[in-house]
This record gives C-alpha cells, sequence and structure tokens, in this order.
C-alpha cells in the first residue's frame, strides 16, 4: 500500500478530492483481499451478533487506509465509529451505511470528508457492491449528515476532474408508469361478478411491468408499475 502514502507525500496542493481518488484506488485493490481473508471469522460473527459484523470489517478495511494517510503527514481517524456512520436507505439485502472520515491537513485545519459507502446485507454475510469513498468539503458533524441525506450526493462518485453519475453505469436504471382506472374494473366485477383485476393488470405483465403500488385517490384506485429500462419503450414496440 506504499503508492497511497506516496502519492499523497507528492502532492503539494491536495484536496479532498483527489485525496478520495487516492483513496479508491487502494480500496480498490485491498476490499476484496480483506473481505476473504477475514470472511469465515467475519461470517461467524454476523451469525452470532449481526450487522457488528460488518462494522469488524470495516475496521480492518481502514486501518491500512489510515495509517498511510498519516504516514503522509494527514490526520484521519482509524477503524468505524457508528457515531460517525448513518444508515438510511435501501432493502434489507443492499442497505447502505455512509461512515465518514474528516482529514486534517498536517497544519492540522480541516481538508474535508472521505465518506464511505457500504452496501450490505441484513439477510447474510454479504456485500453486494464494492465499498467505495466520496468526498464532501463539509467537515462539520451537522453539515456532513446533511450533506449525505441528498441522494444525489450519494449516487455521484468523484473521479478525475469531476463527478461521475453511478446510476448511468452500475446501478439499475427503472422506467415507471400509471394505471388511474383500475377501480373500474373492480367496479365491474362486483357488479357483474367479472374477472375481478386479472383483465387490467394481464396487459402490464405481458409487457414487462411489475406492480409496485396501489393507491386510492378520490373516487380512483391508481396503480404504479416500473419495469428495467433496457425493456423498450411501448411505442417502439409497434
Amino acid at each position: 500500500m506504499k503508492p497511497l502514502q506516496e502519492a499523497l507525500e507528492n502532492n503539494q496542493k491536495l484536496t479532498i478530492q483527489t485525496l478520495v481518488k487516492h483513496l479508491n484506488e487502494a480500496l480498490s485493490e485491498l476490499w476484496d483481499e480483506v473481505w476473504h481473508d477475514n470472511e469465515e471469522e467475519l461470517t461467524r460473527m454476523f451469525a452470532e451478533y449481526g450487522d457488528r459484523a460488518y462494522g469488524a470489517y470495516v475496521q480492518k478495511l481502514v486501518t491500512p487506509l489510515c495509517e498511510q494517510i498519516r504516514g503522509a503527514g494527514y490526520g484521519m481517524k482509524s477503524g468505524f465509529h457508528y457515531a460517525d456512520s448513518i444508515e438510511n436507505w435501501g432493502p434489507p439485502e443492499e442497505r447502505e451505511r455512509c461512515a465518514w472520515y474528516v482529514i486534517e491537513r498536517p497544519e492540522s485545519d480541516p481538508l474535508g470528508t472521505a465518506v464511505l459507502q457500504l452496501y450490505h446485507s441484513h439477510a447474510r454475510f454479504h456485500l453486494p457492491q464494492a465499498p467505495a469513498f466520496f468526498a464532501l468539503e463539509e467537515t462539520e458533524r451537522e453539515a456532513i449528515v446533511t450533506a449525505i441525506t441528498y441522494a444525489a450526493v450519494r449516487t455521484n462518485r468523484y473521479v478525475s476532474g469531476g463527478y461521475q453519475d453511478r446510476s448511468a453505469d452500475s446501478l439499475q436504471q427503472w422506467e415507471y408508469a400509471t394505471d388511474t382506472g383500475l377501480g373500474d374494473y373492480i367496479r365491474s366485477s362486483q357488479a357483474q361478478r367479472a374477472a375481478g383485476l386479472d383483465p387490467a393488470l394481464a396487459p402490464w405483465g405481458r409487457n414487462g411491468w411489475e406492480l409496485v403500488s396501489v393507491v386510492p385517490h378520490n373516487d380512483r384506485l391508481i396503480g404504479f408499475f416500473k419495469r428495467p429500462a433496457a425493456h423498450p419503450p411501448f411505442a417502439a414496440e409497434q
């Protein structure tokens, strides 16, 4: 891991974005190695203590990175600190926790904050996505928490020179649509003993749509549907 320390030592005008770029370069080689070296131990820990196993994983992952940053003269709190993290997003199989690390310049004033995104499963000991850092200019706790709660901040990754929308290349894209006439089928089925919602939902299913939810609005039932964005739009199939 010497290249991380050398990259920081040789950069006289280091920004938090550049530091995070170097962190992610080191992380890309380290995270899988740490995972496999400790998988058996942490899997047992997950079975007994649940989510705490991921905290132990982050501890093992961040400590060598921190040592390199400190070796270059910068300050970074080592390990995993639950109080410096939040987890509010995603299904149990792919929860997102953000843990932040304020980076101090050699002169002891803040450079910025490196935020580690850890996507993890609560159903089993599993990382559905590789962990990665993103950069924040904010260094005070309240400002960091506020920034992280904006989805656009968490879904954009800093790469040389600017931010890249991760959803464009690594996350599933969806398209959405609504049906405002579902209640008509229920009323018809009650009056005429018809097939209920089946005639309404069948065309959606045939065209790859998944029913997400049904919401009553005034005298109507509104159905919300989604499907993978790669599916050809209806107009193109005519």
